[in-house]
């Protein structure tokens, strides 16, 4: 039965609510500190790789757009895997304005023993929702966001570390 058809009492849903979303900052918490501790790359620097991983070469624009970000975010997580030697910047051999992203050999060997990124796996769930279960949570979450007053903050990662 959903949250709004129980006869439990308003203290008692907060609570709930509490719970939950401490639940979910500690697990994104939990994975990206694991991440970072075994493998030097941060969650976001893992998504990254994963969706090139899967894609194959793209531009930073594509890249961006698969992970649900700003290209101007994405320019420090290239910058820095690219620093690490696991991405390449190509000229596109049909567009010499374009760039291509292109994993390297140590990033696809990496993946290979690499878990699943969280926040790659949180957006594949939303996508597995439907519509109107999405809506919900969109309308529950900006609430979330006017409550704490937080309509301003840039926050295009979770647990970054960057």
């Amino acid at each position: 039965m959903s949250a709004i058809n129980r006869p439990v009492p308003k203290r008692q849903l907060i609570h709930e609510c509490m719970q939950d979303l401490r639940r979910i900052v500690k697990a994104l918490e939990n994975y990206s500190r694991s991440v970072e501790r075994n493998f030097g790359l941060t969650g976001p620097q893992l998504w990254a790789l994963w969706e090139l991983g899967h894609t194959g070469p793209q531009t930073l624009k594509a890249l961006a757009a698969r992970m649900h970000l700003d290209p101007s975010t994405m320019v420090g997580v290239v910058d820095r895997l690219e620093s690490k030697g696991m991405m390449v910047r190509n000229q596109d051999p049909t567009d010499r304005r374009r760039l291509s992203l292109t994993l390297t050999a140590k990033a696809e060997a990496l993946l290979h023993s690499a878990p699943h990124p969280a926040q790659g796996h949180l957006l594949a769930g939303l996508q597995r929702l439907d519509r109107s279960r999405v809506a919900l949570l969109n309308e529950a979450l900006h609430t979330i966001v006017r409550v704490l007053g937080a309509e301003g903050l840039e926050a295009p990662f979770f647990f970054s570390g960057k």
